[in-house]
């Protein structure tokens, strides 16, 4: 009789690659948070979709109860390998289908060691781009500048969308974010706006003093926190100086679908007025110029413009804080979701004086901290080692945007709707705080 060893009995894998993804799903408020609610069942759908058109042959894509990884998830495990990965987007899942399943590699940056208890620090995608062009727009006390941003080997840049904005990240240590001016149809370049801010932090000085035409400029991928309500059925845009800048995006994406666009564009006088040749070309006859001599009231009556709200219209405004809350006002009775608005500055916001301290709980690095009344939680949260991004640290532009697992937030920020604020899913934690009595459970 003969006995077979083990390396003559192997036999192929029935699938060349098994996947297991976790789409656990445990109750709301759960300190250890669950896949499932940090997006699992969707990026599943999404793989199984992209294994299809892909053709991917010989694999399986299962659903899994809990991986015990809640903390790193939403969580896979690739066999026969048994490679474990963690994903957060479309993105990730078309890395790991790409390198790991068709190449055979490894997305080193994606994997679950397998003694790992706590995320990894977050990579940031920097963009180094040549200035191809640079020069003043306007030459008072708060110059503009313009910058054409290009890829230094001529190749295509990240897409982006009409309202969206980049980062620009400062030699003073600052990151202050531009909205794209030009047409989102363009791969080859950003063209953005910077004013000079007298009394700022000195962003856009620095900007405006070290980046020069043929110099270089470190920035992040588009992000967009304006977007344009593609299929309303009119547009009407209000500007206020340098808020200029993402309305000429959206005029450009709003000629090439021939929509129906009005821009209400008010500066302090036609020598100071920002890409007005570019506001003529793009919105034509569609274009309203207003100069009010730094008074207010001489400006663009927002009443009279919107009182009579056309038939599916949306509204967009950007601008001086005191400009995006006059239209909002006068805005007050258009339906929740039509008007929408960014702001550049964050607006003044009473000191009462009496702030509390309060608890949060980190789900993912499994840390309870006390905020006290003198700090934000974005300032704790870095004190206890954790990194998290953020920009103007004043609750206008989200990049501390944070999952809010369990918990009532005071929400203190300018960009969550109303309807998101009443959610409590997320939280801008550089300005945000807990309501008394109240510990707030993060996805951090």
């Amino acid at each position: 009789m003969t006995v077979n060893s083990a390396s003559d009995m192997a036999v192929a894998p029935f699938y060349k690659f098994h996947i297991f993804i976790c789409t656990n799903q445990r109750a709301a408020g759960h300190p250890r948070s669950c896949c499932a609610d940090r997006g699992s069942v969707g990026l599943r759908d999404y793989m199984r979709t992209r294994v299809k058109e892909l053709r991917i042959p010989f694999q399986r894509i299962n659903t899994a109860g809990c991986l015990e990884r809640c903390e790193l998830g939403p969580a896979m495990v690739i066999y026969p390998e048994g490679v474990w990965y963690t994903f957060r987007n479309e993105a990730d899942i078309d890395e790991i289908l790409e390198r790991h399943v068709l190449k055979g590699e490894r997305v080193e940056r994606l994997i679950l060691e397998n003694n790992q208890r706590a995320p990894k620090p977050q990579e940031r995608t920097v963009l180094t781009l040549k200035v191809a062009n640079c020069r003043k727009l306007s030459n008072d006390i708060h110059d503009v500048c313009l910058y054409e941003l290009v890829d230094p080997a001529g190749g295509d840049l990240p897409p982006f969308e009409a309202g969206a904005h980049i980062d620009v990240f400062t030699g003073n240590g600052l990151r202050r974010s531009y909205s794209l001016t030009n047409s989102p149809s363009e791969r080859h370049r950003y063209v953005i706006g910077v004013q000079r801010e007298v009394g700022g932090s000195g962003g856009s000085a620095w900007i405006i003093d070290n980046i020069v035409d043929g110099g270089e400029a470190r920035i992040s991928p588009p992000l967009n926190n304006f977007h344009l309500n593609e299929s309303a059925g009119e547009h009407i845009l209000i500007a206020g100086g340098i808020g200029i800048t993402p309305m000429l995006a959206m005029g450009h994406r709003l000629g090439e679908l021939n929509a129906k666009a009005t821009l209400h564009y008010c500066t302090r006088s036609a020598g100071t007025t920002a890409f007005l040749d570019e506001a003529k070309d793009v919105f034509a006859d569609g274009l309203n110029l207003y100069h009010d001599g730094g008074d207010p009231n001489q400006g663009i009556d927002l009443r009279a413009v919107l009182i009579n709200r056309p038939e599916g219209a949306h509204l967009y405004i950007c601008g001086p804080a005191g400009l995006i809350q006059a239209a909002r006002d006068a805005a007050s009775h258009w339906p929740e979701g039509t008007v929408h608005y960014e702001l550049f500055a964050p607006p003044a916001r009473a000191d009462t004086g009496q702030e509390q301290a309060f608890e949060i709980f980190l789900s993912r690095s499994k840390k309870s901290l006390t905020v006290p009344p003198e700090k934000s939680i974005l300032d704790i949260v870095r004190e206890a080692g954790v990194d998290v991004d953020s920009s103007c640290e004043s609750g206008i532009c989200s990049t501390c945007r944070t999952r809010l697992i369990s918990g009532y937030a005071d929400h203190r920020d300018d960009v969550l709707t109303p309807t998101e604020k009443e959610i409590h899913s997320h939280i801008m934690i550089c300005t945000s705080r807990a309501q008394p009595g109240e510990t707030l459970i993060l996805d951090l």
